[in-house]
């Protein structure tokens, strides 16, 4: 076989052009499978889940982050943001709120107690306490009959609502917020109003994020105020509050322009819009079910941050794919070569056959140790 090789040519070209899609062959079979799916398996060990391979040049190529508030920026545990008192102070109404709520199970009573115990206010002794699942609470303060819970509880036990607290209390609701209204009496004396706080991982990771050259902005529904102060305590500086969909549509454009592909995380049926027009979706732990089987990455923790463990394997992988290409273009240089070279002799030299079989095992040996030497 090796003396044929010698004595004729086509045979040996033949041989080099078989060496030629062996190494071509096995260098994309390995960047467009073996690679991604080393990829995937390695964040999947960092809990990080994605929908197919076509994801991580996606994940590579992301520059910018849009979040919504509840449930990523903010941990879903209801906050005290703001108190509308009607006729009363508004420490007073927290008060007599806190006392009736004291002991009650419940995320938006824990959220006031919690405020009240931040401004170190006594409560008052409460008497004939029942919490009625779904509406509110009602109690006895200073013989006085307290009620806190929804408008229609309220107006249950024919408590006077002015017809101005409602609608400031709907724009107020329909924008994501919690409200809770207080009685005494048979008079409405205003309203508690509740957003998320901050988790204590967000500030971090949008520095973090911003750091590794993907910028981050928050489009939202929740008033400007609301939205505003949850940013400066993150450290995002792009906020667009008071949106509806068309506005997020809107919004969502205006990001677009720019030279960098936009990931969006959804957590709630609100920041749905988000994730249909963004070129990566994400969801969280926290994030809604059917959220979570729609997007392109699920993140099995409640902290964002790990977004970025999954464009550093992205970035990772790409690194590895162009260390593969440019060993797959030399080694076809390198073959070209040997092959330039046997044709310009007038008389095959012994070891003819050698050269391309030793350049092509050599070229194969280090397309596959360069995938094989994935270690993120």
């Amino acid at each position: 076989m090796y003396s044929l090789l010698i004595e004729n040519r086509l045979m040996l070209y033949g041989m080099i052009a078989a060496i030629f899609i062996i190494i071509n062959l096995s260098a994309i079979l390995l960047i467009k499978y073996l690679l991604p799916w080393q990829a995937m398996r390695v964040m999947r060990k960092c809990k990080i889940h994605l929908k197919n391979r076509r994801v991580i040049p996606l994940l590579n190529l992301m520059g910018q982050l849009v979040l919504s508030l509840s449930g990523s920026i903010t941990r879903g545990v209801p906050l005290v943001t703001d108190i509308i008192p009607v006729g009363i102070t508004p420490s007073k109404l927290m008060t007599i709120t806190a006392s009736a709520e004291a002991g009650i199970k419940h995320p938006l009573a824990e959220a006031i107690i919690e405020w009240v115990e931040d401004k170190d206010i006594a409560l008052l002794e409460a008497a004939a306490v029942n919490a009625v699942p779904g509406k509110g609470v009602e109690a006895l303060i200073n013989h006085q009959e307290i009620r806190v819970g929804t408008a229609a509880f309220l107006q249950e036990h024919d408590v006077n609502i002015p017809a101005e607290i409602l609608t400031r209390a709907d724009q107020l609701a329909s924008k994501g917020n919690f409200i809770s209204f207080v009685s005494i009496g048979n008079f409405c004396r205003g309203f508690i109003v509740f957003s998320d706080r901050v988790r204590d991982t967000a500030p971090g990771a949008v520095r973090a994020l911003q750091e590794f050259g993907i910028s981050t902005s928050i489009l939202t529904s929740t008033v400007r105020s609301t939205a505003r102060n949850l940013a400066k305590q993150t450290g995002i500086t792009v906020v667009r509050p008071e949106l509806n969909a068309m506005e997020k549509t809107k919004e969502f454009m205006v990001l677009k322009t720019k030279n960098s592909l936009i990931g969006a995380i959804g957590t709630t049926k609100n920041s749905a819009v988000l994730m249909q027009y963004a070129d990566i979706s994400f969801t969280l732990s926290t994030s809604d079910e059917a959220l979570k089987e729609e997007s392109d990455v699920y993140i099995d923790s409640v902290d964002f941050g790990n977004i970025l463990s999954a464009v550093d394997i992205a970035r990772y992988t790409y690194g590895k794919r162009k260390t593969g290409l440019i060993i797959t273009v030399l080694s076809n240089l390198l073959l070209g070569a040997v092959t330039s070279y046997l044709v310009a002799e007038p008389a095959m030299p012994f070891f003819a056959p050698v050269l391309p079989i030793l350049t092509g095992t050599i070229a194969l040996v280090s397309i596959i140790a360069n995938q094989l030497t994935y270690k993120y």
